[in-house]
């Protein structure tokens, strides 16, 4: 049962690329994902020793300000303020947001559905439809609503502070799950710059959240990258370990990118800095994947 409320604009992904060879393909596999949200920091590894509770700003005014809300009030300092986001759970429960909205949210920001379609949208499959699930995902709701976003325009007093999902419901009598989304930035959602992320991809990567990061951050990079700059990508990652440590992890997540045929490329360094050059990224795994599209 879907409820639709008031109107908001378009959603219509199809129209996002006029050649139908790039047509984006959205199903319970592949989740439409703003190129944006991919390079921050917004969903990181979480450790044991990761204080989930901890709350942190990031300055998003780079990637946020060609927003509609910042171009049209001419917001230029964006930032995003709230708990962690994981990629094992967050990250699948986010695409499920994401995939909820692309298909009801066109006439709608407010949309009720049952948690096994909801769940299902989070690629789980329906062996996993149980109290535990039910648990995981309402805690994942909370998290993700608690991420409050700011816009400002430096030198007045002019700001406006909402969030990445302003409402987030689960009554597990009815068996509901309840989002609610800002209409004034419906956009992001639908960046220009749009990634097809594929949930299968992931499922190849279980209990490795730094190789699941990398995965989302080549994702979102153009054709012909510059080199990566490991870096870049400790700041992506936003790892709580000394910088040799970072180094490594980063160093086998790439390695673990390479095993499943995702990527081929090799290291640099310059400087005293390391760099991954990319030579491909494979849209279908050499893994052999079947039937999905990137």
């Amino acid at each position: 049962m879907e409820t639709l409320d008031k109107p908001l604009p378009s959603t219509n992904t199809a129209s996002l690329y006029s050649d139908s060879k790039h047509q984006l393909t959205i199903n319970s596999s592949t989740s439409v994902q703003p190129n944006v949200l991919l390079r921050t920091g917004v969903f990181t590894p979480v450790g044991r020793r990761t204080n989930i509770s901890d709350v942190k700003s990031q300055d998003l005014s780079q990637d946020l300000v060609s927003l509609d809300l910042c171009q049209k009030e001419g917001y230029d300092s964006v930032t995003v303020k709230g708990q962690r986001l994981n990629i094992e759970t967050d990250f699948k429960v986010w695409c499920g947001i994401v995939l909820v909205f692309s298909k009801f949210g066109y006439s709608s920001n407010t949309v009720k559905l049952s948690f096994a379609k909801f769940a299902k949208s989070c690629g789980y499959p329906s062996r996993r439809f149980d109290k535990n699930l039910r648990r995981q995902i309402g805690e994942s709701l909370e998290r993700i609503q608690s991420q409050s976003l700011s816009f400002r325009r430096k030198n007045t007093e002019k700001a406006v502070h909402t969030g990445m999902l302003l409402r987030a419901m689960y009554d597990g009598d009815a068996d509901l799950v309840e989002l609610m989304a800002d209409e004034t930035l419906w956009d992001l959602y639908r960046v220009d710059y749009q990634v097809l992320v594929s949930l299968r991809v992931l499922e190849k990567l279980p209990r490795a959240e730094v190789a699941q990061c990398l995965y989302l951050y080549f994702t979102s990079l153009p054709n012909n990258p510059h080199p990566v700059s490991f870096e870049r990508l400790r700041d992506r990652l936003r790892l709580e370990t000394t910088k040799k440590e970072a180094n490594r992890k980063i160093k086998a997540g790439i390695n673990k990118l390479e095993s499943i045929g995702y990527l081929s490329g090799y290291f640099t360094a310059k400087n005293g800095e390391q760099y991954y050059i990319i030579d491909q990224r494979y849209k279908k795994l050499k893994a052999a994947i079947a039937d999905v599209l990137f």
